[in-house]
């Protein structure tokens, strides 16, 4: 049986200026987990705003202890970045 792992992240771009200088980070943020993990990445919600956005990674696998160790990685990376703040993290299976 297949598991299904959504982490949504909600954060804010610091020091964004302009909305071009948001979607650089982000498409950083994304670019980097694509590359590093077998996982899915989007901007979700709040890609009109110039700070704040909502990011969904999601994972599948044949084991939740799989795709919970790959979810939690991305989650670290994700927090590593300087330019992003994270206020709130939630996980998710189905």
């Amino acid at each position: 049986m297949s598991v299904i792992g959504l982490l949504e992240i909600k954060g804010r771009v610091i020091a964004s200026a302009s909305l071009k200088d948001k979607r650089r980070v982000i498409k950083s943020v994304q670019a980097k987990v694509r590359n590093k993990f077998n996982l899915s990445v989007a901007e979700t919600g709040k890609q009109d705003d110039r700070q704040l956005t909502e990011i969904a990674v999601v994972g599948v696998g044949s084991s939740r202890k799989v795709v919970e160790q790959e979810l939690q990685q991305a989650l670290r990376l994700i927090e590593n970045f300087d330019e992003l703040e994270i206020y709130d993290a939630v996980v998710t299976y189905v």
